[in-house]
């Protein structure tokens, strides 16, 4: 990629990523293989590269000789110098990890919530964030969080949570203050799939992931980029609504009526098994075998018909430990690839497979050092 053209300063922080981001994916390299791959002059990467080794975003290590030229130092990315936070919030906890430039999880934190509220959750995060990093706080570089629900990451406000009982919360703005960092919020969906994309799991540029757990979600990865959508609402699958057939209608926590989130998510299936006499409790994938079916019937077709629209290469559906519940991946995956049967088109690559709480705040982090590796990012943040 070449660099583009605009202010010294935008231009220098382009620059900057290219950089970083040759170092991230192909690390150790010399100079003059930088200097090759981004189209910059060799003074140029040496100026640059000395900048980024002064802040300990990049060190040299091992040197190599050219024939009948002097030693070379190679260069790759700095694992001491600055650091990046994610946080998994739920409504009982939150989960901080801090992670090294390459994503590598160093720390971790669990805080609890005293309650739900706004306020106590900033402050929950808060408190969890400066604990894993302790001695590393300073050396920050942003906070990523990550919570259930549909969030509109370009204004920092959660438009809706059912599992935190939240509309229209300006929650960045309410982390920034008790951090004293910049924030990036995003939904569970878009952090997993973030953190996918930043370890390269993929080859393919057009990837939908599903989240399944207390909640449902989906990330939408268009030319290897998460599509927000208009206000965040990309990725909304949640809401729409469920297939019922001669069912009672089943009132969501939206405030609408059959949503899939009431027929395949956790707390769908748990409403479902108090409203046929059983008590509050947790899904037993013995005794609750049914209610389980139904609801992995349900999850694959509304899958499949987002499939469908988008045309996704490859599909990874995401289940919360918590949804680890017999054969409800093996069965939600049959009912995905059912909807192909009589397609014109074959179905898009499948892989189920466990979202460890972990690997949620670790995405959130990815999201804050995204912007470090990737110059469109760069250039958006600089605007």
């Amino acid at each position: 990629m070449k660099p583009r053209a605009g202010s010294k300063a935008l231009i220098r922080e382009i620059n900057e990523a290219l950089i970083l981001d040759i170092l991230r994916t192909q690390a150790p390299v010399s100079r003059a293989t930088v200097a090759t791959q981004t189209g910059l002059s060799a003074a140029s990467v040496t100026g640059i590269t000395g900048k980024l080794i002064r802040g300990g975003l990049v060190v040299e290590t091992e040197t190599v000789r050219d024939t009948g030229g002097r030693p070379a130092r190679l260069l790759e990315l700095g694992l001491d110098g600055v650091f990046a936070a994610g946080v998994r919030l739920s409504p009982t906890e939150a989960l901080a990890v801090v992670v090294d430039l390459r994503g590598g999880v160093v720390s971790t934190h669990r805080e609890s919530l005293a309650s739900t509220d706004p306020a106590d959750a900033a402050e929950a995060v808060g408190n969890a964030v400066r604990q894993a990093a302790g001695g590393k706080l300073s050396q920050l570089i942003g906070v990523g969080v990550t919570l259930s629900g549909i969030v509109d990451q370009a204004s920092g406000v959660v438009r809706h949570s059912g599992a935190l009982g939240w509309a229209d919360v300006s929650f960045q703005a309410l982390l920034e203050d008790v951090l004293g960092e910049a924030v990036v919020i995003d939904s569970y969906a878009n952090a997993y799939a973030r953190g996918l994309l930043f370890d390269g799991s993929f080859t393919v540029s057009e990837l939908l992931v599903f989240s399944v757990g207390m909640s449902l979600g989906a990330a939408v990865v268009v030319e290897g980029r998460i599509q927000p959508g208009f206000n965040g609402s990309a990725g909304g699958f949640a809401h729409s609504r469920a297939i019922t057939g001669a069912e009672p209608v089943r009132l969501c926590h939206c405030g609408a009526e059959d949503c899939l989130e009431t027929r395949g998510s956790l707390w769908g299936m748990r409403h479902a098994i108090e409203r046929s006499g059983g008590t509050a409790r947790a899904i037993d994938h013995e005794l609750d075998h049914e209610v389980i079916s139904k609801a992995a019937w349900h999850l694959g077709v509304g899958m499949a018909n987002v499939a469908k629209v988008l045309g996704p290469e490859k599909v990874v559906v995401g289940f919360a430990p918590e949804a680890r519940l017999g054969t409800f991946a093996e069965q939600t995956k049959e009912s995905f690839l059912r909807q192909y049967e009589h397609s014109n088109t074959p179905a898009p690559q499948l892989e189920t497979t466990v979202t460890d709480h972990v690997a949620l705040a670790r995405g959130a982090a990815c999201s804050v050092l995204g912007g470090l590796f990737t110059a469109r990012e760069s250039q958006e943040r600089s605007a």
